[in-house]
């Protein structure tokens, strides 16, 4: 990918509810981004429900998001309806926006997947996330 000088930043909004996951996340997107020597920031919230809270306070300061996370399965219907929500509200907000936001909110079955998709030596969906941020924020802006 040929390395850009963007005049603003980047914002990581990363839910924490899994720290383990969230970190490698957090690991394979800031690695990305400083090999392309973008700026960033990191919002942690304390889950994935909290994450569109911060969508419309932040975009002034920010050219895009990188929404880092996940939402594991259980035995109830709470799976459902944090996903629901929280992608709905993500994307609505994008949409209307026409802000670029990229995803790494993982949506699993058990732990070891998220494990899975989130190391940097696996999946590394952290690193994918920024990629795709930064393709958006190209394609949003040619002219």
């Amino acid at each position: 990918m040929e390395q850009k000088n963007y005049h603003k930043k980047i914002l990581l909004i990363s839910s924490k509810f899994y720290p383990e996951i969230s970190n490698n996340l957090i690991e394979g997107a800031t690695k990305f981004l400083k090999s392309q020597r973008i700026k960033y920031e990191i919002l942690n919230v304390p889950g994935s429900m909290e994450i569109p809270l911060f969508l419309n306070k932040k975009k002034k300061d920010f050219i895009g998001y990188i929404i880092l996370g996940c939402i594991i399965k259980g035995e109830t219907d709470h799976y459902e309806v944090v996903k629901n929500i929280t992608l709905s509200k993500i994307y609505d907000f994008s949409y209307e926006n026409d802000f670029p936001v990229s995803n790494a909110l993982l949506t699993v079955e058990n732990y070891s997947q998220a494990l899975e998709r989130s190391r940097v030596d696996k999946k590394n969906l952290g690193e994918n996330a920024a990629k795709v941020c930064l393709e958006l924020i190209d394609k949003i802006n040619e002219k």
